[in-house]
C-alpha cells in the first residue's frame, strides 16, 4: 500500500465540520471520512476556539482519541482524559484592561478561565440576544459578572482569552482598533462574522499546532489542516497541505493551498478524501 502523504488530519470545527443543521451536528460523509482515515493509520483531530471541555463532549461523536487543540491554541489536551499538556493564559494587566473597557463600554464580553482540573469557566458581563444563543457560540455553563473588573481585580488567575461580540456588517470592525488599544502583548483575531477573540500574543492555533506536533513527534509539512475562518490561517500555512472551505472569505483562500467545497458540500470530507483516502485508494 502506498503510504499517506501525511501523517495528521486537522479539522477546526465550527464552519468546517461542525454545522447545527446537521443531523447530531455532524454530516454522515465527513463522520465517514474521519473514520475512514483513522482506520488507514493517519489520526484526526481537532483544532478550535472552543474550549477542551467542548471539544470532549465532540471527539466521541467522532472516534478521535488523538490530543487537541483548543481555545484558540491556548490549551493544548487530551480529550479521553481531559489531561492539559500545554496552556497560555493573557497577561493580567491587559485582561484588567479588557474588562474595564468591556464595563466602560457595555461591550457583550466573555472570558474563560482555566480550572486545576482540565475544565473551563465562563464569565460573561450581559446578555442582549437570547441565552440560546449565547449558549451555542460561548459555550455553557456560563457564569453572568455585570461587573468584569471586579472579577479579575479579585483574583490573581488570568483568563485564557476573551470574546467580545461585534457585529462587523453592522458596525466598525473592532479587530484592528483592540488590537492597537491592548498591545504588543495581546493579539485580536475575528474568528466570526459577530466575534472578535483575544489571546497572549503568540497565542493562535498555529502556535497550539506545533505544541501539538512537537509531542506527537510530527513534522509540519506532514500535516493536512482545513479551516474556514481567519483563525485558521496560522495553521493553514504552517500545514504541509492548508485546505480552505469553499464559503471561506478570500483572506482565508490566499492562505490556502486547496479550496474545498463548503461545509454544506461536505469539503472537509472532500479534502481527506482527496488528499489521504483517495491516496491509499489508488495506491498498488
Amino acid at each position: 500500500m502506498q503510504p499517506s502523504l501525511y501523517d495528521l488530519v486537522v479539522l477546526d470545527l465550527d464552519g468546517t465540520i461542525l454545522e447545527k443543521e446537521f443531523k447530531g451536528g455532524y454530516s454522515p460523509r465527513v463522520r465517514q471520512a474521519i473514520a475512514v482515515v483513522q482506520a488507514s493509520g493517519v489520526p484526526v483531530t481537532i483544532a478550535t476556539g472552543r474550549t477542551l471541555d467542548f471539544v470532549r463532549t465532540q471527539t466521541p461523536l467522532l472516534g478521535i482519541t488523538t490530543p487537541v487543540v483548543t481555545t484558540q491554541g491556548a490549551v493544548v489536551g487530551d480529550p479521553v482524559t481531559g489531561e492539559v499538556f500545554y496552556e497560555a493564559d493573557m497577561p493580567l494587566d491587559v485582561a484588567r484592561a479588557v474588562a474595564a473597557w468591556a464595563d466602560e463600554t457595555g461591550r457583550v464580553t466573555i472570558f474563560y478561565f482555566s480550572n486545576r482540573d482540565g475544565t473551563t469557566t465562563l464569565y460573561q458581563n450581559r446578555e442582549v440576544w437570547q441565552p440560546a444563543i449565547y449558549d451555542h457560540w460561548f459555550g455553557t455553563p456560563r457564569r453572568i459578572q455585570p461587573n468584569l473588573s471586579e472579577l479579575l481585580a479579585a483574583s490573581d488567575h488570568p483568563p485564557l482569552k476573551f470574546i467580545s461580540v461585534n457585529d462587523a456588517s453592522a458596525e466598525p470592525d473592532l479587530t484592528p482598533i483592540l488590537q492597537e488599544k491592548f498591545g504588543p502583548t495581546m493579539l485580536m483575531t475575528r474568528t466570526h462574522a459577530l466575534l472578535i477573540e483575544g489571546t497572549a500574543a503568540g497565542v493562535d492555533k498555529g502556535s497550539g499546532l506545533l505544541h501539538l506536533l512537537e509531542r506527537l513527534k510530527i513534522a509540519p509539512e506532514r500535516v493536512l489542516a482545513v479551516g474556514d475562518n481567519e483563525n485558521d490561517i496560522p495553521m493553514l500555512q504552517l500545514a504541509g497541505m492548508g485546505v480552505a472551505m469553499g464559503q471561506a472569505t478570500d483572506k482565508v483562500k490566499a492562505a490556502a493551498q486547496w479550496i474545498a467545497p463548503s461545509i454544506f458540500q461536505d469539503g472537509a470530507a472532500v479534502a481527506m478524501e482527496r488528499f489521504v483516502i483517495g491516496r491509499l485508494a489508488n495506491s498498488d
